[in-house]
């Protein structure tokens, strides 16, 4: 059972299927500010409705749409008008002879040809939706990575607030023990310098989370970021999935979707490529006036393109070889995907190790370590220099912990972002 406070990675498949189940849904240029606290799968609906690079797909699904409607009109009707016999010599030097010859001129082009145009269109449609959508799930890994960001420092500007806080309290004792003539001048020295460097890894912190909040407010085309609080629980980590589980769904997810949306758009192409060998025939008819005798007449006449040197085959060979392509791009990517995976998968092990280990183990050990030397500091039994160093190590310890935490998040919002698994026709996730 999760905890009930949202944790961003394990919110993330579902973040992945409202991407899937909102695709054909276009941004929004106008979105509300967030204010006060902010969780993740608010961050990610607001990136989803407003990112200023997702507003190109709208237009490019329009430009899709314009070119189907294209591919599925006939040639055009042209009309034309013959003038001979003028302007020449003899009984033709002037305009008595004229003949002008009214004509329409179609070309006759076959259903094959027109739905193999329609077949390339209708491909291209369905590569720019799955381009739609693996580009909402790159913005909702982008948000997620980012609201891991924002939380991470400002738990980290809480430990730097506590570095400051037991820094002062360090540096009062210090006063104390040298009034009492219980230590030297030195005990107060080495107290201002532990409290300046504390206070400037506070500023380091304060000034890495006012760059992190803006970079965050920009997934949904904010420059300013209204929210106070950026809220999750990053010590508790979600359970994954074996590498085995995670590699079917990688094969299954829309990367590879893709490869197979891809080859029937060079299949459409080879097969329109292949649909242009023959030209199409040329028909006309019109009317002839006879100027000699005032009579009119009716012409006809067709036009057949002669396949002789010239049978697309140059445009056929190029089809084919990129419908080839594609097979040995999706080797290549499976190869390549799997291996990342399972890299990813490693390193989650590792973080989460380190994680339970540091929480469980080490910290706690480590705060116990600093008690006991805060009173045999206070009673003279340890010099300040040990309790520096356990107040040291007890920071650092929280610190690692709360790195290694962020970087399991991180690591695990980069493997369901590789694993999504693509919508089915109704919007929701496929099995």
């Amino acid at each position: 059972m999760l905890p009930k406070r949202w944790r961003p990675a394990a919110g993330l498949g579902l973040l992945l299927a409202l991407s899937c189940a909102a695709a054909a849904a276009p941004p929004v240029a106008e979105v509300p500010h967030p204010l006060g606290e902010l969780r993740l799968d608010q961050a990610a609906t607001l990136a989803l409705r407003a990112h200023p690079d997702l507003a190109r797909y709208a237009y490019d699904r329009a430009a899709a749409d314009g070119r189907r409607v294209q591919a599925g009109l006939s040639p055009r009707t042209e009309v034309g008008v013959d003038l001979e016999n003028f302007a020449g010599s003899g009984p033709y030097r002037n305009a008595e002879s004229i003949e002008a010859t009214l004509r329409l001129a179609k070309v006759w082009q076959s259903a094959g040809k027109r739905e193999a145009r329609i077949g390339v269109a209708s491909a291209q449609i369905e590569q720019v939706d799955a381009d739609t959508e693996l580009a909402r799930l790159d913005v909702l890994a982008e948000t997620t990575r980012r609201f891991i960001d924002v939380v991470e420092s400002q738990e980290q500007l809480d430990l730097a607030q506590r570095s400051i806080d037991n820094a002062k309290l360090t540096l009062a004792a210090a006063e104390r023990r040298v009034r009492a003539g219980a230590a030297s001048s030195l005990e107060v020295n080495r107290a201002r310098i532990a409290l300046e460097r504390a206070q400037l890894e506070y500023e380091h912190y304060e000034h890495l989370l006012s760059t992190q909040r803006r970079m965050l407010g920009a997934q949904w085309g904010e420059s300013e970021p209204q929210f106070d609080h950026a809220r999750a629980e990053l010590r508790m980590l979600p359970a994954t999935d074996d590498y085995s589980v995670l590699v079917e769904r990688l094969r299954r997810s829309p990367d590879f979707a893709r490869y197979d949306v891809e080859q029937r758009l060079r299949n459409a192409e080879l097969s329109y490529a292949q649909s242009q060998v023959n030209g199409d025939p040329l028909f006309s008819a019109g009317v002839r006036r006879l100027q000699s005798t005032g009579d009119y007449a009716l012409i006809a006449s067709m036009l057949l393109p002669l396949p002789i040197g010239n049978r697309n085959q140059g445009a056929i060979a190029e089809a084919a070889a990129l419908r080839d392509r594609v097979g040995a791009e999706r080797r290549a990517a499976a190869v390549k995907s799997e291996t990342t995976l399972y890299d990813f998968v490693q390193e989650l092990r590792h973080a989460r190790t380190m994680v339970e280990s540091l929480r469980d183990v080490l910290v706690p050990q480590a705060e116990e370590a600093l008690t006991l030397t805060r009173r045999g500091y206070a009673n003279g039994r340890y010099s300040q220099i040990d309790l520096l160093d356990a107040q040291k190590t007890r920071l650092d310890l929280e610190r690692e912990l709360l790195t290694n935490a962020a970087d399991y998040h991180r690591m695990l919002a980069a493997v369901e972002r590789m694993t999504a698994l693509a919508a089915a026709p109704n919007g929701t996730p496929s099995p």
